[in-house]
């Protein structure tokens, strides 16, 4: 017996926890080796003295005070101090469990401290935290920035609509009258003024094409391009492009060699659009090649399910920083002054939309297309190879099949009975926030398209987010009773509310309560007073934030 009492005395003594005894009058009775070490001190020298100068609380946490009155009401109490080591400006982060224990005969009541040193892992803490609220905070920048990308896209796609769709009004009188004297007035017009109508004409044919090209741009960025497919055959329609270019190429004495498979070369899909996709792939290829070279087309099965078709010229080649940028909507591979010859004069430098159109339309038929140069060689044509891949029968969605619809009328309509079906359930939004006239502005701004509840406390905004699992939850960080940074921590911390978004709607912008609010898990910031767009943008960017999430869990 005496000897196990011996070695749980040295077990005690050397164990890397720090644990120190003392009596009810707060004065030290005992304290271990790795107790003495943090506190760096004999344990000689502070046997029979108080600790409570080499103590304080940790912010937020119970204070020296409160935890010895604990002891002495024989509660356990667990919490975190700093230790203030004798002659040591190194303060030690300790989580204490303190307890009572009781004395008899042979002993007196004590009271012994548990001290574990938490030093290195709360600074590793504080270091994770601190990058997770820069990371919270890029986040939400590049999540304005996409925004504010998306909204500058559609604003130049709008643009560009609204501009050709006024264009083409003049096109269509300039066109139309041009063609009638053309067609009708020959003979009763000078020959000088009957050349002038044809250059007219021809001008309107191209702006024509222009705005088209444009028109299609806009579609296929808002995914918006229709098709009309039908069956076709490749190999014809490709020849039919070829023989729209020859007075060009025979100009230059540049010649097509075209390999086709024998067999079937037959394909669903839209027959215009294909023509365009030929079109702009020929003219690009005699754009760039030299006078009397060829150009070689090839149509054949890759294999049991696709097409695939190369359009090889031996033309200045494109730049291998260019590769990635040529499919892009308004950029123009090089300059017109590095062509060898003079077809830029005829086909001009372009618009840079013809590979954008290109690309949109094969990916809209469910197939690929890539380019394949060594890039530009001074002195020599290594050429460039496109390729596009097509499946057999093209994957075109119903809502892209031009066929489905008998007018764009009918489209409209049905567009609109889509957003009225989509509004029929509105999304919910809890506000959890005291200032009643901010809230009532936000609900008028909000009413026609979103369902609101209102909690005027931290409690009641719980009990509400528990009990009808808002879409979005919008609080203020100063709330009556339990404040937003904690009403914020406990929904993430349940599971039925950890994944709806939160954004803190204050008047406060101070910096250190921004950080607050995205330290404690919110997902936005809305400063007061907010402007009507603001806060609906910044809404919808959340929900669809939550959305993509869910898309991709």
């Amino acid at each position: 017996m005496h000897t196990d009492i011996l070695l749980l005395t040295k077990i005690i003594e050397l164990t890397p926890i720090g644990i120190v005894v003392m009596r009810t009058d707060g004065t030290v009775y005992y304290l271990n080796a790795c107790a003495s070490q943090m506190f760096n001190i004999p344990a000689s020298q502070l046997e029979g003295k108080p600790i409570c100068s080499y103590v304080s609380e940790v912010n937020g946490e119970r204070s020296w005070e409160e935890i010895f009155t604990l002891m002495l009401k024989q509660e356990l109490c667990k919490t975190n101090v700093i230790i203030h080591p004798h002659e040591n400006n190194e303060d030690i982060i300790c989580e204490l469990s303190s307890f009572f224990v009781p004395g008899n005969k042979d002993y007196p009541d004590s009271l012994a401290l548990i001290f574990r040193n938490i030093t290195q892992q709360t600074r590793i803490d504080e270091q994770i935290e601190k990058k997770n609220l820069e990371m919270a905070k890029m986040n939400s920048e590049l999540i304005r920035s996409n925004a504010e990308l998306k909204r500058v896209s559609e604003m130049k796609s709008n643009f560009l609509s609204i501009a050709s769709h006024e264009l083409k009004t003049p096109l269509t009188s300039i066109k139309g009258y041009s063609d009638i004297i053309i067609d009708n007035m020959k003979e009763k017009i000078d020959s000088g003024v009957y050349r002038m109508i044809e250059s007219i004409n021809r001008a309107a044919d191209r702006l024509h094409r222009v705005v088209n090209n444009i028109l299609d741009v806009t579609r296929i960025e808002q995914k918006r391009l229709r098709l009309k497919p039908e069956m076709i055959d490749l190999g014809v329609v490709a020849k039919d492009c070829i023989d729209e270019l020859s007075q060009f190429s025979l100009k230059r004495g540049i010649t097509f060699n075209c390999t086709f498979d024998k067999g079937d070369l037959q394909f669903y899909g839209d027959k215009m659009k294909m023509q365009q996709v030929f079109t702009n792939l020929f003219s690009n290829a005699l754009k760039y090649s030299p006078d009397g070279s060829v150009v070689e087309v090839s149509i054949g099965k890759q294999n049991q399910k696709r097409f695939h078709i190369i359009v090889r010229d031996h033309g200045i080649g494109i730049d291998k920083s260019e590769q990635k940028n040529i499919f892009d909507a308004f950029y123009e591979v090089g300059s017109a002054t590095r062509h060898s010859t003079d077809f830029s004069k005829f086909m001009g430098g372009g618009t840079g939309l013809g590979l954008s159109i290109v690309k949109g339309i094969v990916e809209r038929h469910g197939g690929k297309i890539w380019v394949e140069s060594e890039g530009v060689k001074e002195n020599s044509f290594p050429g460039s190879e496109f390729h596009i891949t097509l499946p057999f029968k093209a994957e075109i969605s119903w809502d892209d099949d031009e066929t489905k619809f008998s007018s764009i009328e009918k489209e409209d309509e049905l567009n609109e009975q889509e957003i009225s079906l989509q509004t029929e359930v509105k999304p919910t939004i809890l506000f959890i926030d005291s200032d009643r006239e901010a809230v009532e502005i936000a609900r008028m701004v909000l009413e026609n398209a979103f369902e609101t509840i209102v909690a005027e406390s931290g409690e009641v905004g719980l009990s509400l987010a528990f009990q009808h699992h808002p879409s979005l939850i919008l609080m203020d960080s100063y709330l009556p009773g339990i404040d937003g940074y904690r009403v914020c921590r406990i929904l993430r911390s349940q599971d039925e509310t950890r994944d709806i978004p939160v954004a803190f709607f204050s008047a406060g912008t101070q910096n250190d309560e921004i950080q607050k609010c995205f330290a404690c898990g919110a997902d936005d910031f809305i400063v007061k007073p907010f402007s009507g767009r603001e806060l609906v943008d910044k809404i919808w960017r959340l929900l669809m934030k939550k959305k993509e999430e869910e898309t991709f869990k």
